[in-house]
């Protein structure tokens, strides 16, 4: 049987002038997300999938650079 997933944004970071949407992925009727998604906001180019923890600024510095 496959679990069903669900995307919700949790929060708009801006990074150097950049905003960054973080959605919790949450799996079947888990109340905590599984895994965070990183994309930029404004043309959602970048984009980093199944990260383990939700993302400090530095670490979205770290990531994109």
């Amino acid at each position: 049987m496959e679990m069903q997933q669900r995307v919700k944004t949790i929060a708009i970071l801006g990074v150097d002038g950049d905003n960054y949407e973080v959605g919790g992925v949450y799996v079947g009727e888990e109340r905590k997300p599984s895994w965070y998604t990183l994309t930029k906001s404004d043309d959602r180019s970048v984009r980093f999938e199944k990260l383990d923890a939700f993302p400090s600024h530095e670490q979205i510095r770290e990531m994109i650079h």
